[in-house]
């Protein structure tokens, strides 16, 4: 059984270098773009196809891995050609964490120490990847992968951090599978939706040859699974939703009634209807009705972020205009239905392409925090923005970032009202190889720190997205995907007393 890889556009990843010689135009990074594994060197994989990358029309031709880069692609030099091929492939260098200040950024107000960094072993396996982290309602905090088992196998599993011996669990499975979908953006994830009660959602492959038109060739579909004891047992896995084919990027938020759960998705099925576009929908799990529409066109791979608010619920995503414009855009979930949505910020990214960069959110009470990444006119950077009224108004944008980011962000925010903020930054010469994992705290008052190097990391795709998780009012949990000739989980404890 082949596994099939779906690699969504290098448009993040290749700008630094075209950039940098000049050519920072979103049409040479759609000619910079090109497809390669997403899990180079992550340990023993089976012979695979990799399916044609969401972007521009001119390379929506499938090709082999490994495969000469496309001819057509318009004016491209060697050396970007090269750039492209290599992207995927970087390894991140294995070395004790040496913490140390970050170049120069902002101007910053808020004094807080420098956070020690410990780096924890965890029970994930060789070739692991796509790890996230999320918080039970008792502050358990649960980190769930990816793991090859043998040469055809994947296994979803899950460990609960023990907080008193600042350990880690043993690994629990629950879901195993032959022909599923392993991408590098596109991971499972495991919610609690009460104490006791927990949802995993991961990815299978449609059948080859299936007729829906999808982006990534027959695409694929979410399917989930509920435990009622912890994790010690799970049901019968089931399709998120029988409406629809080709279900993506879905987030869930816990609603807090009956173990219930909100799930959001990036849904293709326009495209059987041949309506090039993805849509975005949603759906209260338990609930019984039919899929709600949110947005009827949103960028193709970006991922959502979900929060409560309140009764209500804010959802965050990069949209997608008839004129290409890909800026971060929020609905909101209120009495049951979905509100019209509305722009976060006037970034006017114009870009044919998905850059593979979602949003982050985080709400406590009234106070919600965004960061996003974007590259309008030409200038990437890493934003964010706060509301101190439920997401109905936002404040002033805030730069984030060091002048070199890829995005990639995540945030949480602490009892006292900080954000804490995290993002990938290049730190090398060279797109897609040496970066580092960075954070910067946004107090309640709005002052901003300076920026602080968590980890070293490969900016290449086969480092995933780095995610963090609250411990304690002064602890914060990082994992990531590192490289050292094969893929591994790694997770960091951040401590700031």
């Amino acid at each position: 059984m082949n596994f099939k890889f779906s690699l969504p556009s290098l448009a993040t990843l290749a700008w630094p270098a075209l950039l940098a010689a000049g050519r920072g135009t979103n049409d040479n990074l759609l000619a910079a773009a090109d497809e390669t594994s997403p899990t180079a060197n992550t340990g023993p994989l089976p012979a695979r196809r990799c399916a044609p990358a969401p972007i521009h029309a001119a390379l929506s031709a499938r090709r082999e891995c490994g495969s000469d880069p496309p001819s057509h692609l318009p004016n491209m030099p060697p050396v970007f050609t090269l750039l492209a091929c290599l992207l995927g492939t970087s390894l991140l260098v294995a070395t004790p964490i040496q913490l140390h200040a970050a170049p120069a950024g902002p101007s910053t107000d808020l004094a807080a120490p420098t956070p020690a960094v410990r780096a924890l072993a965890n029970p994930a396996g060789p070739g692991a990847m796509g790890s996230a982290l999320t918080t039970t309602p008792d502050g358990t905090v649960l980190l769930s992968w990816l793991e090859p088992i043998g040469a055809e196998v994947w296994a979803l599993k899950f460990s609960r951090f023990e907080a008193a011996t600042k350990n880690w669990g043993v690994a629990r499975a629950i879901a195993t599978g032959r022909d599923w979908f392993i991408n590098w953006a596109d991971f499972p994830s495991v919610t609690p939706l009460s104490d006791t009660d927990l949802m995993a959602v991961w990815f299978e492959n449609n059948p080859d040859g299936a007729h829906h038109d999808g982006h990534h060739g027959s695409g694929y579909h979410a399917r989930y699974s509920l435990s009622h004891d912890s994790g010690a047992t799970w049901s019968t896995p089931h399709r998120l939703t029988g409406e629809s084919a080709v279900t993506e990027f879905a987030a869930v938020l816990a609603l807090g009634e009956q173990s219930r759960a909100l799930v959001a998705w990036l849904d293709g099925r326009a495209r059987a209807g041949h309506r090039p576009v993805q849509a975005l929908y949603a759906q209260t799990m338990a609930a019984g009705g039919a899929d709600m529409l949110v947005d009827s066109s949103v960028c193709d791979c970006c991922q959502l972020a979900l929060v409560r608010v309140g009764d209500d619920a804010l959802l965050a995503y990069r949209g997608r205009t008839d004129n290409e414009v890909r800026d971060i855009w929020l609905a909101r979930w209120r009495h049951g239905a979905w509100e019209a949505p509305r722009a976060l910020h006037d970034d006017a990214w114009e870009i044919s392409a998905c850059p593979v960069n979602g949003p982050r959110l985080v709400a406590r009470g009234e106070h919600v925090a965004a960061i996003w990444f974007t590259a309008a006119q030409g200038k990437p950077r890493v934003q964010a923005k706060v509301s101190r009224d439920g997401g109905e108004t936002f404040g002033d944008v805030l730069a984030i970032d060091l002048g070199r980011p890829q995005g990639r962000v995540d945030a949480v925010m602490l009892d006292d009202g900080t954000t804490l903020f995290t993002w990938l930054e290049l730190t090398g010469n060279e797109a897609g190889k040496a970066g580092g994992i960075f954070l910067r705290r946004l107090s309640a008052a709005g002052e901003m720190s300076d920026a602080e190097l968590l980890a070293p990391s490969t900016t290449a795709r086969a480092g995933g997205f780095p995610r963090i998780a609250q411990l304690s009012p002064t602890q914060l949990l990082l994992s990531y995907t590192a490289q050292n000739g094969v893929s591994r989980v790694a997770t960091l404890l951040i401590d700031f007393n």
